[in-house]
């Protein structure tokens, strides 16, 4: 049976970071619809939910509805993540919370990768130049029907001193201590590509797993 599994993301970083997972699947999966005319379907979700699992709920759903009259006959589910930040240390009225990106809350615009890094090493800085923080993950795989959702959450630390060049679509990688030694420090920006694999193969395989369970639970068969 064809099954497609579509990531509609317009952060770079973020489809790069999970379609490791996804591959591990072995099933089709794709970023965007393309029409015939080879233009890609990309929206503008409101994220309006008081959660960021209730925005993964939006966005997926906002997709699957605008991709199901292209697909009339294809069985496709729509994935979607979304996260939360929050700071030790940090004024309650500071938290980003579900507003990582957007500063003035759901209504302001997005923050540009480096104005994200000026406002988080700001924040750091204040308190002393390292600080422990909480991501917050939230995932959702949707097919028309029902949610089912796949949260977790990761400490880790960040610096005041950014490592450059910033991480395009994941900045705050450039300021997440992965490793410490005396006064030396590493970024998890400055890993390669397969040192970032092997950091995030924490929870790679369990997000493959998420989804490859999610999907058979769904089909009449097994999917193969």
């Amino acid at each position: 049976m064809d099954v497609i599994v579509f990531f509609p993301t317009n952060n770079d970083g973020k489809f790069l970071r999970y379609k490791t997972a996804i591959e591990k699947t072995g099933m089709q999966y794709k970023r965007f619809f393309t029409k015939a005319d080879g233009s890609e379907i990309k929206l503008d979700v409101k994220e309006d939910g008081k959660t960021s699992q209730e925005n993964a709920h939006k966005k997926a759903k906002a997709f699957y509805d605008e991709y199901k009259q292209y697909l009339p006959n294809t069985t496709f589910f729509i994935m979607t993540t979304d996260e939360e930040l929050f700071i030790d240390g940090l004024a309650t009225e500071k938290q980003p919370g579900k507003f990582v990106r957007r500063f003035g809350g759901e209504e302001s615009d997005r923050a540009t990768d480096d104005e994200m890094i000026a406002r988080y090493t700001g924040f750091v800085n204040s308190m002393g130049g390292i600080a422990n923080a909480k991501w917050k993950y939230s995932m959702t795989l949707y097919d028309g029907k029902e949610f089912r959702d796949l949260s977790w959450d990761e400490a880790v630390l960040f610096s005041g001193t950014p490592h450059t060049p910033i991480a395009k679509g994941y900045p705050l990688n450039s300021i997440t201590i992965v490793s410490q030694n005396g006064d030396k420090r590493v970024m998890l920006s400055e890993l390669s590509p397969e040192q970032q694999d092997k950091y995030f193969s924490k929870y790679t395989t369990r997000v493959a797993d998420f989804i490859y369970e999610g999907i058979e639970a769904d089909l009449d068969e097994p999917y193969i």
